[in-house]
């Protein structure tokens, strides 16, 4: 089966143009090239064509002509949400409106915990929210994009509130997740994607079987932190709406060895999240490769 690269779409020039057209024109201009952007892909990126084809029609079922025009919508919608993210920590967050009733849940870890997320709609909208409840957010990632975009963006997005965590061969990304939980920080991390080589969990997600990675669910366990599913969906033009599930801690005995077993009550209810938010906007699901075996 095909796995993610660990690499990040698009060019830096088209990063650059999109900034560009942003700090001086505004967000309309860069949505409209959106759609030629967007027809580009949906002509020419044959491979990611195949998958998320795939997705809506093997997975939601749909018509062979309506799964078509949303694979061209998904790429749309991307694209606007990449715009949306850099607009937001550019200093255009005035211009989004945002449904936040969700965040109780963040708050009510105040010793710290973990927001376990998906590569679906505009996550870093959350991390830009953070500061209204008083939590420092730590987002933990893999180190394996782009450099020269990464350090681009780094340095047109001056406005982020969170830290990164960098996920390292040395294992040294513990100490620092120990260190924020110790904090009373939250700690992000996505559980939909692995690469090659990291350990997974097989398990049922949209009537169809699929891997998912091991770690996010073993660190929660392992560390003895509550967990919230958490997702922040775009749901509309200008308007996100964020999710978050009632913390819940996954108690194990003291000492005891962490097995597969004891990961599935969190991968299940993770999943469980996950359908959810898929179900209500299914054209936001953005991993372009076979997720599903």
């Amino acid at each position: 089966m095909a796995t993610w690269q660990g690499k990040t779409r698009g060019g830096l020039l088209g990063h650059q143009i999109f900034v560009f057209i942003l700090q001086y024109f505004g967000l309309s201009p860069a949505y409209f090239l959106l759609y030629f952007v967007s027809c580009y892909y949906f002509l020419f990126s044959r491979k990611s064509n195949k998958f998320i084809y795939s997705y809506f029609k093997d997975v939601h079922h749909y018509s062979s002509f309506r799964a078509r025009w949303a694979v061209y919508r998904n790429y749309y919608i991307f694209g606007q949400i990449l715009i949306d993210k850099v607009a937001i920590y550019s200093g255009l967050a005035n211009k989004f409106t945002f449904n936040l009733e969700d965040e109780k849940h963040l708050a009510a870890m105040d010793r710290g915990g973990f927001m376990i997320s998906a590569h679906i709609g505009n996550w870093e909208m959350a991390g830009k929210k953070s500061d209204r409840i008083h939590k420092t957010m730590n987002l933990v990632m893999l180190d394996a994009e782009h450099q020269r975009i990464k350090h681009y963006l780094e340095a047109v997005m001056k406005d982020r509130n969170f830290k990164v965590i960098p996920l390292k061969d040395d294992l040294s990304h513990l100490i620092s997740i120990r260190q924020g939980l110790d904090n009373g920080e939250l700690i992000a991390i996505h559980g939909d994607r692995f690469m090659e080589g990291m350990k997974t969990l097989t398990a049922t997600f949209m009537d169809r079987e699929a891997r998912f990675p091991e770690g996010p669910f073993y660190l929660a366990l392992r560390m003895n932190a509550p967990v919230s599913f958490a997702f922040a969906m775009k749901a509309g033009r200008k308007h996100y709406h964020f999710y978050a599930t009632p913390p819940k801690k996954y108690d194990i005995p003291a000492g005891k060895r962490i097995s597969s077993e004891d990961l599935m009550p969190v991968l299940k209810d993770y999943i469980l999240a996950l359908e959810s938010m898929l179900e209500k906007y299914p054209d936001q699901w953005f991993n372009y490769y076979a997720f599903w075996n």
